[in-house]
């Protein structure tokens, strides 16, 4: 993760360009004495081994690889086929969608803040193999993309009102796992762009969704994944800032970079 958030670093603040799609298989681990290769199996061909990815604490992998291990591996960040300059976006839609930041989750303008949103639900996906927020798709959409429809042989006026109610509903579902976990959105964020109406209630910013369940990181941490006190502290202490609504408030990978957490 170090190295993710100084590559990140680079991008942010060298070549002024959003990454835009960071994710688990965007971010490539390169071992320079080929000290990886022991944990593929050799029944798995190329296109599986590049697919395998690394299991959370509980995992077999996980709990195979040491430290000497881990100081061998050189980590790129892949893909740039959706970054663009900060001072030029070219898309209103980036980011794959559990790792889509708040602010184009709602249209509204973003920058760099964005891939440490991704860098986030990264880490944490990362600490315990679970993705932090996972919108339920609808009928015909998958997790991974809310644009891509699942059948083929559906009229074009059926196909046009399923991309528009199960981009919005799978939208609608992710924001709700966001306040759920982070609590209420400042009405300044929620009802800045013209179509916040579809998404809040006035006044409060209050999400059109009857049941929401709130939970805190810490509880989340505590209950489902039996970190301790002692454990969860920390990463949360580390992940609460890159999660931050505004953007301006958002942590910076160099921010990020300084935190005890990565040292500890």
């Amino acid at each position: 993760l170090t190295q993710v958030l100084a590559g990140l670093h680079f991008l942010h603040q060298r070549c002024r360009i959003i990454h835009a799609d960071i994710k688990p298989e965007n971010v490539l681990l390169c071992g320079r004495d080929k000290s990886l290769q022991r944990f593929l199996p050799d029944t798995l061909d190329c296109v599986q081994r590049t697919e395998l990815r690394l299991k959370g604490p509980g995992g077999d992998l996980g709990n195979r690889l040491e430290e000497s291990d881990l100081m061998s591996i050189d980590v790129k960040i892949a893909d740039l086929g959706s970054a663009c300059w900060t001072y030029k976006p070219f898309s209103k839609e980036i980011q794959t969608q559990p790792y889509r930041a708040l602010e184009v989750l709602l249209g509204l303008d973003y920058g760099t803040p964005a891939d440490i949103w991704s860098t986030g639900c990264l880490a944490f996906e990362m600490a315990t193999g679970e993705c932090l927020f996972d919108p339920q798709p609808g009928k015909y959409f998958s997790r991974d993309d809310g644009r891509t429809p699942r059948v083929l042989f559906i009229s074009l006026k059926e196909m046009s009102q399923s991309l528009y109610l199960g981009v919005f509903s799978l939208c609608l579902d992710h924001v709700a796992r966001i306040i759920e976990l982070l609590g209420r959105i400042p009405p300044q964020i929620a009802f800045s762009w013209n179509k916040s109406t579809k998404f809040f209630s006035r006044p409060g910013a209050v999400l059109r969704i009857s049941r929401l369940c709130p939970r805190s990181l810490h509880s989340l941490l505590q209950d489902r994944h039996r970190w301790t006190k002692h454990q969860l502290a920390p990463f949360a202490s580390f992940l609460l800032p890159a999660l931050r609504y505004a953007p301006e408030r958002r942590a910076t990978a160099a921010q990020c970079l300084q935190h005890a957490w990565l040292s500890a």
